[in-house]
């Protein structure tokens, strides 16, 4: 029975599982690491690779994402493939050499060892393909296991990111609060020192503005500046890239809110021109960039 997780998992994992019946031994190894999609490999011995449909049909049901190789090994007399020795060949091969020797008044080797390694001596005999087939309710309950080891690991370090994911979340939103904090005082600057350039402008040229038209020069600086909108979008992306974590599944979901994050904090520096603010975008995109990272590790 597949094992019940919810929660992130990492796409990186290992995990195996040997099982015997009916004196055949399966061993199973499975590895998983990162991969934008699914993307399964079989290493086995030659028959064996019959197995690989319904090997992907068991590990697509376990694994959503990641690059993952199976490693499958099956022994046993129950496994019905070995290497043999072609007695007819290797007794060719001596006659030949004790002809050759006889000829030549030379000692025959007492030794085989040598032989064993010409062609056609050692042969491989391997399983029909209905013999393999029949192998396959082994192959596949060691398969489940080695899967359930691999899903112990992913999730453990699937929690493990998702708390790091959420403490930086939080830093993203403090940061958020101190740029929002900061922006009446980056106006109030703004109106100040325009009115102070205004005013000694119209000293040295003995001419007087009315304080209107220095509110809306405040006004249109003030709206090309704006910011509001995008600290707006900036703590829903927080909030919805939290409620995300908790889902079975959220690595390409996280993956987009990472890239609307990072718009949103390239908006806001080229918006604003405050020294401050600047040096806030700065430990944002950090933040952006430390998300980036981790959730390409996600399911």
């Amino acid at each position: 029975m597949p094992m019940s997780t919810t929660g992130p998992k990492s796409m990186t994992g290992c995990g195996e599982a040997t099982l015997t019946r009916d004196g055949c031994t399966c061993r199973i190894e499975v590895r998983s690491v990162n991969h934008r999609f699914f993307k399964l490999s079989l290493r086995a011995r030659e028959g064996f690779s019959a197995l690989e449909p319904r090997i992907d049909a068991v590990v697509r049901e376990r694994l959503k994402r990641g690059s993952v190789q199976v490693t499958l090994d099956v022994s046993g007399r129950g496994a019905g493939a070995g290497r043999r020795i072609d007695r007819g060949q290797l007794e060719t091969y001596l006659d030949d050499l004790s002809d050759f020797c006889t000829s030549r008044g030379l000692n025959q080797p007492i030794s085989v060892d040598a032989l064993l390694s010409l062609p056609g001596v050692v042969t491989e005999s391997f399983s029909t393909p209905e013999a393999i087939q029949a192998h396959w309710p082994l192959v596949e309950a060691t398969l489940l296991a080695a899967l359930d080891a691999v899903d112990r690991m992913r999730v453990s370090e699937g929690a493990a990111m998702a708390a790091d994911l959420r403490n930086t979340c939080g830093e993203i939103a403090g940061l958020a609060s101190t740029i929002r904090e900061r922006v009446p005082k980056v106006m109030e600057d703004h109106r100040r020192r325009l009115f102070e350039r205004v005013s000694r402008v119209l000293t040295e040229h003995d001419a007087t503005i009315a304080p209107a038209d220095v509110a809306r020069e405040v006004a249109l600086l003030a709206d090309r500046s704006d910011i509001a909108e995008e600290l707006v979008r900036l703590d829903s992306h927080v909030a919805q890239f939290t409620a995300i974590l908790a889902a079975d599944s959220p690595g390409r979901p996280l993956e987009f809110l990472t890239q609307e994050l990072g718009r949103e904090v390239n908006t806001i520096g080229s918006k604003s021109a405050d020294v401050e603010i600047a040096h806030t975008v700065v430990e944002l995109k950090a933040r952006v960039e430390r998300l980036k990272e981790l959730v390409q590790n996600f399911e």
